[in-house]
């Protein structure tokens, strides 16, 4: 079976390190599997570059012949779907269409989500949305996750008198929901002088250094260095808004053995379903939010057990269970089969996206 994953862009994101994950469980499993992309190969993940394959664009020719075409987000679904005899799937790790500055593209991305690829979603919330919205079953591919990799630190963080507090993601991404999250634990630090805020995003602009001065900062942090910030935290803080697909660093951050502050969305809800290592609070409620971290800095004991739980979360999310997943969805008979290609390309020319978009 020759699968290809057709990637719009390799810059560092979740996203892209699910889709390398995908590739490199399926070539252990012995599947011929590669990423598909026009853009360079990712110099933060050298690991992938044995499956990896440049290609000018995305046309059926670049592509070559598969038996499975994944297109990854949106954008190269209707690519997908043109690869002759391939069977096509659609890779959803958010929904696109309630994004608000995405909002001049929504009709596409309707019209994406419409057509008949098979749907993989990365969390249960998204196949409830897409069988609510588009009347089409989704197959939910856990998320793979090396939990050795981020174990928890060996013994007591050094007490230093300080309450560490992390936020991971981009200030310029809203559904992160980092600016109104700084913004509730500034306020909260006049009554906690001990709080102590801890970034790790791609970048960190001016109005964000701005907003706290004296953060502590990691920037373009390498995958391999990751675990290291988290072990040098006391809690780990989800503000995300609804379009959140499913939340990595959250699962990094439990299986670290942080308690976990949560906002109540699908993709948390998904994770942590009976809020057992995380405390919940409603998207941009700042007062939710700073009471649940006062209860936490005050209560060493209920952080441990949060951390614990969030632990024991995090160890069943295994690449054992996403190969297992993805094989029983790729060797599936599809349901329905009928003459997709002519449907893609029309959607194609419809869309403009002949060059990989």
């Amino acid at each position: 079976m020759k699968v290809v994953y057709l990637l719009n862009g390799t810059a560092l994101c979740g996203g892209v390190k699910v889709v390398y994950q995908h590739v490199a469980i399926l070539r252990r499993l012995g599947v011929d599997a590669e990423v598909v992309s026009t853009t360079p190969p990712s110099d933060w993940a050298p690991e992938s570059w044995s499956f990896y394959r440049q290609v000018p664009d995305l046309t059926p020719e670049a592509i070559g012949p598969a038996d499975v075409a994944v297109g990854t987000m949106y954008h190269t679904v209707p690519q997908a779907m043109a690869v002759p005899g391939a069977r096509a799937f659609h890779l959803c790790q958010a929904y696109e269409a309630i994004y608000e500055p995405a909002r001049p593209l929504w009709p596409e991305i309707e019209e994406v989500y419409r057509l008949p690829a098979t749907k993989l979603v990365v969390s249960p919330h998204l196949a409830d949305l897409v069988r609510e919205l588009y009347g089409q079953e989704a197959i939910h591919i856990p998320q793979p996750f090396d939990a050795d990799a981020f174990s928890p630190r060996s013994g007591e963080r050094p007490q230093d008198g300080t309450f560490r507090v992390l936020l991971t993601g981009q200030w310029s991404v809203p559904f992160k929901g980092i600016p109104w999250a700084t913004e509730a634990l500034r306020a909260l630090k006049a009554e906690i002088p001990r709080l102590r805020l801890v970034r790790m995003s791609q970048d960190a602009p001016a109005e964000e250094v701005a907003a706290w001065p004296e953060a502590e900062r990691h920037i373009w942090v390498p995958p391999a260095f990751v675990p290291d910030v988290y072990r040098n935290v006391d809690l780990f803080l989800g503000p995300s808004t609804e379009v959140e697909g499913f939340g990595l660093p959250t699962i990094e951050a439990m299986s670290c053995g942080l308690p976990s502050v949560l906002t109540d969305i699908g993709a948390f809800r998904g994770i942590d379903p009976d809020a057992r290592a995380s405390i919940r609070i409603p998207v941009f409620d700042a007062g939710a939010l700073q009471a649940a971290v006062r209860r936490l800095a005050d209560d060493p004991g209920l952080c441990a057990r949060l951390g614990r739980e969030g632990r024991e979360i995090a160890r069943t999310f295994h690449s054992d269970r996403t190969g297992e997943a993805l094989l029983a969805a790729f060797r599936a008979r599809p349901a329905g089969a009928g003459s997709g290609l002519r449907r893609a390309a029309r959607a194609l020319v419809s869309f403009g996206r002949g060059s990989g978009g």
